[in-house]
């Protein structure tokens, strides 16, 4: 019988690591396994709250928590989901004291994660953003000492239905490592009196990899861009990004507040425009937005997603090639996706047509992706299109958003 190194035997168990069943099969196969399965079996903390919870179940959690605790080392990646609010109401004992939440148990004994992300979104298009200050405050501490603990591995952060003040944005600082940094359904709680911080210098010894930085904005504030200019300070280095998403309702606030190395650096644009309708106040298509639209000099990749309100008649989208041309650097692109969510697709299949023309006179590459169309009329108005496999009709603008 051939005997198999070791070595080679992880190396094979390494390609398991999403097959969790699997995994748990192969721990009672061979005890010299159990080492390298439990780096892939416990890898992921996720925690996901229930509004129904009594104090029965927190008090069961804290307790499997102090069970599992010689485990929260091979804890890497974090995940938490509290839509209901939990975290800013935990039970009280009989006693009159605060149950102690399992969450923080571990979280106070990881000390190299990698991944961490938390939703307190409700959901729907215009949930409740909640501050991130109304999280307890121990429970607060315990995520922030948990990442800080993290600084040498720590490569993505996302949080997911919160607003942030200045003072809490130090949760960013010191992150050398962080390659992704994700604000979701984010506002920012800023006084007009308050000073925005100074960014750290580019010599700086805190030189990070930061290469990707999402934004999406679920109202249209001014301080919007002021959430931008704050996070281009605190963050390590911004100067490296070259990937960039911009969701949500983009104003002229948050064009402003790019700074220049953004707009010299960035080789792909992730661009949200919605109320696309002329007559709007908040119009991405006013003339006030089109002349705070800079140019993007390095961009080789566009992924657009225009969101359209429904209408009798089309509106005018003449002013998107005005956005388009001030954006677009001299060179051609690689690539311009676009994505369309337009409610009654009849009314605006001339624009979208036009726009598609647009872009083939800028990009080597042009495709349309329609959100939840009517398949078989697109397929009329569209043939070409859809021969030449550049449109697709399915449910994708989610998924430039939210994942990484």
């Amino acid at each position: 019988m051939v005997s198999v190194p070791l070595e080679l035997q992880e190396r094979i168990l390494d390609c398991l690591h999403e097959d969790i069943l699997t995994l748990k099969l192969c721990s009672f196969v061979c005890g010299a396994w159990r080492p390298t399965i439990k780096v892939h079996l416990f890898r992921k903390f996720r925690v996901l709250y229930d509004a129904d919870a009594t104090l029965l179940d927190f008090s069961y959690c804290s307790r499997f928590a102090l069970e599992v605790l010689h485990l929260a080392d091979y804890i890497h990646e974090v995940e938490i989901q509290d839509g209901c609010g939990v975290l800013t109401d935990l039970p009280i004992t009989d006693d009159g004291t605060l149950e102690a939440p399992a969450l923080c148990t571990i979280l106070d004994h990881t000390r190299s994660l990698q991944i961490f992300s938390i939703s307190a979104f409700s959901g729907g298009s215009f949930g409740r953003v909640r501050a991130w200050r109304s999280i307890l405050e121990n429970v607060r501490a315990s995520l922030s000492s948990a990442l800080d603990r993290s600084l040498d591995s720590l490569t993505h952060l996302f949080f997911h239905g919160f607003s942030f003040a200045l003072a809490d944005l130090d949760i960013f600082r010191g992150k050398q490592h962080l390659e992704y940094v994700g604000l979701e359904h984010t506002s920012f709680d800023h006084d007009d009196d308050e000073a925005l911080p100074s960014p750290i210098p580019t010599d700086s010894s805190q030189v990070g990899r930061l290469h990707t930085l999402t934004f999406y904005f679920i109202f249209s504030d001014p301080s919007n861009g002021a959430l931008v200019t704050a996070m281009s300070a605190v963050l390590a280095d911004v100067s490296h990004i070259v990937n960039l998403r911009l969701g949500g309702i983009i104003n002229a606030s948050v064009l402003e507040a790019l700074p220049l190395s953004w707009l010299t650096n960035l080789t792909h644009l992730g661009l949200e425009l919605t109320n696309l309708n002329p007559t709007h106040p908040a119009s991405p298509l006013s003339p006030a937005f089109a002349a705070k639209v800079p140019a993007f000099h390095a961009l080789r990749t566009l992924e657009l997603s225009l969101n359209i309100y429904p209408s009798a008649d089309p509106h005018d989208l003449s002013g998107l090639e005005i956005i388009l041309a001030k954006l677009f650097p001299p060179h051609r692109l690689d690539s311009i996706v676009t994505t369309v969510a337009a409610h009654g697709p009849p009314v605006y299949c001339a624009a979208v047509r036009r726009h598609y023309d647009f872009c083939r006179t800028r990009a080597d590459v042009v495709k349309v992706r329609w959100e939840d169309g009517k398949r078989d009329y697109l397929q009329d108005v569209f043939p070409d299109l859809f021969t030449a496999g550049t449109m697709e009709v399915g449910n994708f603008r989610r998924l430039k958003w939210f994942s990484w």
